[in-house]
């Protein structure tokens, strides 16, 4: 079964993307629901703790998908400034909908 964070990332593919920043080198990404959202780009942003996973732990749910306000504000302003906004639009599509088939 695929490790799927609370927003909707397949935690094994995305760690292999942030295992390639030097950050991760001595102290690798096991993955957001491991890493309980103090993932090291929130470091990066002056945070605690991812802004969803906060959220989603707040609210006492499994992940966003249980959540009727899915994507929320939180999805559209955490945008990856090396993604075109067509890419962001598109990222949040994916992972509503695999949120939305999660049980």
């Amino acid at each position: 079964m695929k490790d799927i964070s609370v927003c909707g990332i397949d935690c094994a593919v995305m760690c292999v993307e942030c295992n390639k920043f030097e950050e991760l080198q001595n102290n690798p990404c096991k993955g957001c629901n491991a890493a309980e959202g103090k993932i090291f780009w929130t470091k990066l942003m002056n945070l605690d703790v991812c802004p969803i996973y906060s959220c989603v732990k707040e609210k006492q749910l499994k992940h966003c998908g249980e959540c009727a306000m899915l994507p929320c504000n939180i999805y559209f302003e955490m945008k990856d400034p090396s993604m075109s906004e067509e890419q962001h639009q598109q990222g949040i599509s994916d992972r509503v909908e695999v949120l939305k088939n999660l049980k």
